[in-house]
């Protein structure tokens, strides 16, 4: 991973409004409680892959960097492992604020640089709305590039083996409390409009 140490910050990065609107959002709403000490940066165990660790993002929604924020690959990289917020000394919940920068860059339109992150979140939602769980074989449709052929094969064969060792279902699976489901999801939804 290359991480460029020195960033110049200027006055045209800087949306003064999107540190307000963050503390808005889920997870956001003690975010200028960081202390910048870095033991999320530290314990999180897919730094080594992401551009800017979870305390950088944390800093930049501090300085109102919103284009950065939501640009970066590190919040499409975010395993909502919950190590970090686990050993905050402050308890800021940076899954859930990950997840909702996800929610905004998606909403914005804001492309990721990682192509598939944003169509993998949607999906994911769409399929989890639509039965209660997930459904492996209707997310691996949905997000497949159908015309690379290689992967196609190898994807067939991994599903072919979690398929014979009972890993794999392929009829979707059905949640009894489909109104109860329903509704979290339209709570879900409100709580974003706002």
């Amino acid at each position: 991973m290359k991480r460029n140490h020195v960033h110049v910050i200027t006055s045209q990065m800087m949306d003064k409004s999107f540190l307000a609107d963050v503390m808005k959002m889920r997870g956001g709403k003690n975010v200028l409680d960081c202390i910048q000490c870095g033991i999320c940066a530290g314990s999180c165990p897919a730094a080594w892959a992401m551009d800017f660790t979870p305390m950088q993002i944390v800093r930049m929604i501090h300085l109102g960097m919103k284009d950065t924020v939501l640009s970066s690959s590190t919040i499409w990289i975010c395993a909502s492992c919950y190590t970090c917020t686990t050993r905050c000394p402050r308890g800021i919940d940076i899954p859930l604020l990950m997840s909702a920068l996800k929610t905004t860059a998606i909403r914005e339109k804001i492309p990721a640089r990682i192509e598939i992150k944003p169509k993998f979140h949607k999906s994911f939602a769409d399929i989890v709305q639509k039965y209660g769980r997930i459904h492996e074989p209707e997310l691996f449709l949905k997000i497949t590039n159908k015309t690379d052929v290689r992967a196609l094969m190898q994807n067939a064969a991994l599903g072919w083996t979690l398929l014979r060792k009972g890993k794999l279902k392929l009829k979707a699976p059905k949640v009894n409390q489909k109104v109860q489901w329903s509704s979290l999801f339209a709570n879900v939804a409100k709580e974003e409009s706002k």
